[in-house]
């Protein structure tokens, strides 16, 4: 488990983190207003009141800032099990870092982009690289908290914990009925942490075997 070091942030890294979720806030306000056809650098710049080179100086692209709350989300996560007592069993401490994420403000921007992305395959693209990039660092995580086993076997399980996350997300949207809301939200982090469970437990409705019938 890692422990490092804090100290309050400056003022300058207070003001950069603030004008950070401005632009992203912008974005996403425009995103759902409009769809993707609505973004520009411009009216993103305009809506989080800084300048278009201002907003270059944050991220490179449109699709950058969108994909801010997903890499955030992610690095929570792997932060969360990083965090986790060595003594708790690996897929048991996944399942409660993916249980640690509860505030909706980490959730919603999340879910909404990825309902949107399915039509702009640059955002999916960009998406998946969050994705993998969270796969090395669960690798990592996984090989320092169990250093006998093998580094195949953490990179199974590091990227069996991300197919999980992402099955998820899947499973969620598609039994989406309304409006993403509170309510929406919260199932979406009960389907994420059932989901990391199914690896904990062994997939246990697959393992029930249907009643054979007797024979006369």
């Amino acid at each position: 488990m890692s422990s490092p070091e804090t100290t309050a942030p400056s003022r300058r890294e207070q003001n950069k983190t603030a004008t950070r979720d401005a632009i992203v806030h912008a974005a996403f306000e425009r995103l759902n207003a409009g769809g993707f056809a609505s973004l520009t650098a411009e009216s993103v710049a305009e809506a989080a009141g800084v300048s278009r080179r201002t907003f270059f100086n944050y991220f490179p692209s449109l699709e950058a800032a969108l994909n801010e709350p997903t890499r955030q989300l992610l690095d929570r996560a792997v932060a969360a099990l990083d965090g986790m007592d060595e003594d708790v069993e690996l897929l048991n401490a996944a399942v409660v870092s993916i249980e640690s994420l509860v505030e909706p403000a980490y959730l919603e921007p999340v879910a909404t982009l990825y309902l949107h992305s399915a039509a702009h395959p640059q955002m999916a693209r960009m998406q998946l690289e969050a994705w993998n990039t969270c796969a090395e660092q669960l690798t990592q995580i996984i090989t320092a908290r169990a250093p006998q086993g093998t580094e195949l076997a953490a990179m199974v399980l590091a990227h069996s914990i991300v197919g999980a996350g992402k099955a998820a997300f899947a499973q969620w949207s598609r039994n989406l009925s309304g409006p993403l809301d509170a309510q929406s939200t919260q199932l979406l982090r009960t389907t994420l942490a059932d989901a990391i469970s199914q690896l904990r437990d062994g997939f246990p409705s697959l393992q029930q075997r249907a009643a054979q019938p007797r024979k006369a």
